[in-house]
């Protein structure tokens, strides 16, 4: 048996069935060329998809918790992009806890909540955190509502259908 016939018996592929396999493969392989070009084309030809922004309903009601004093970043946040996106949501905040301590006279957050509370935010601050903490309530702004207890405020949100929302 000649070396290259060794070869070829080696290797099991003669050199007719390479060139058959490798046409085969550049069928193939020109054949997904043309399928992706066709593909890319048909994208080009229809516009993106977008996807479907889904109804608020009417009654779209969030209660966001603010009970610490690093909360309110995101607070803030989500009520800037609920009263942006959602207009209409009816959105309560209930503040208990050391959170409380923010809300002592004129800084940037009381201004920020202010201007919410102007569009229609709620602000209920737990008179039980103010004294733990011996806040004077005149001294948080006369906008936050002060009767409820943050407890009862967060369960009566509850049986009124709010959502609930903690950063």
């Amino acid at each position: 048996m000649s070396a290259h016939q060794s070869s070829r018996a080696d290797s099991g592929v003669s050199r007719r069935g390479a060139l058959k396999i490798g046409g085969a493969a550049l069928v193939a392989a020109a054949g997904a060329l043309d399928q992706a070009a066709g593909v890319a084309a048909q994208a080009e030809a229809s516009p993106a998809a977008t996807p479907a922004i889904p109804a608020i309903p009417p009654d779209f009601k969030v209660v966001l918790h603010a009970s610490q004093e690093q909360h309110w970043l995101y607070i803030l946040s989500n009520l800037k992009n609920l009263t942006h996106e959602w207009p209409r949501a009816r959105l309560r905040v209930v503040v208990d806890g050391s959170a409380v301590t923010s809300l002592q006279g004129e800084n940037n957050l009381t201004a920020e909540l202010g201007a919410l509370v102007a569009r229609g935010v709620e602000l209920q601050v737990c008179p039980n955190a103010l004294r733990e903490h011996q806040i004077d309530p005149a001294t948080i702004p006369a906008f936050a509502e002060t009767s409820l207890g943050g407890v009862v405020a967060l369960v009566l949100a509850h049986q009124e259908g709010f959502v609930y929302v903690k950063p």
